[in-house]
């Protein structure tokens, strides 16, 4: 679907609402309907792009009934004429009006933090613009006993086991960070451990012993425990 067709009048187009975040970073929240199409891409405008998404509200009872939350790469303002969302079912018209960051209910940005989480690394740079809506629900997040450990040495930060990330979210003083995770060094044995050659994507820099980190995955995120160096 073209540009020029979302700016004209179209039956079945469902009401949205807008958050923008920051330039070029917003959150497109809408109903979904009875069909639950699941999002694949935006169609349209063309130079919006869909970093992650989640449905919220699909359990009985929930007061707004399922919602999708997108978070996309782009200018609110492109946005206002209306989105094309390619859906596993079929093309899905969405009008968004704009919106407060507290339309977000605390389960939505909880689930969409461990959307963006959870995003890939072209997911890295984009948590940083959004950041603002999920901090919160980002330190929410509990940490298992049995979490690998993330220590500060002579060399840098270390992390314990083999599952290597592709990046890293941490606070430390100087306020949050996030860095890609550009190497690891193996060291295997009784308690293997990995030495971290890290490249900064936003915020701070991966120095000293920070307060809080998370080690993401392709297809998840976990939450570490600080050990000493």
């Amino acid at each position: 679907m073209s540009a020029a067709a979302l700016s004209q009048p179209m039956q079945g187009a469902v009401p949205g609402r807008l958050i923008e975040a920051a330039p070029g970073a917003c959150v497109l929240r809408f109903p979904l309907p009875p069909s639950l199409p699941i999002p694949l891409h935006v169609a349209a405008p063309e130079t919006v792009r869909m970093v992650t998404w989640v449905f919220s509200g699909l359990e009985a009872g929930a007061p707004d009934g399922p919602v999708c939350l997108l978070a996309l790469e782009a200018e609110g303002a492109a946005l206002r004429e209306g989105v094309s969302l390619a859906t596993h079912f079929h093309d899905l018209v969405v009008r968004p009006e704009p919106a407060a960051s507290d339309v977000l209910s605390s389960d939505e940005q909880t689930l969409l933090a461990r959307a963006l989480l959870s995003s890939g690394t072209a997911g890295l740079a984009p948590l940083g613009r959004l950041f603002g809506l999920v901090e919160a629900a980002i330190i929410a997040l509990p940490v298992t006993e049995d979490a690998p450990d993330l220590a500060d040495g002579d060399h840098g930060w270390s992390l314990g086991g083999t599952a290597i990330p592709h990046g890293l979210l941490f606070r430390a003083r100087a306020g949050w960070g996030c860095a890609r995770v550009a190497g690891a060094r193996l060291r295997f044995g009784r308690h293997p451990r990995q030495q971290l050659t890290l490249e900064p994507v936003w915020g701070a820099a991966p120095e000293g012993r920070p307060e809080r980190c998370l080690a993401l995955h392709a297809h998840g995120f976990t939450a570490l425990t600080i050990g000493a160096s």
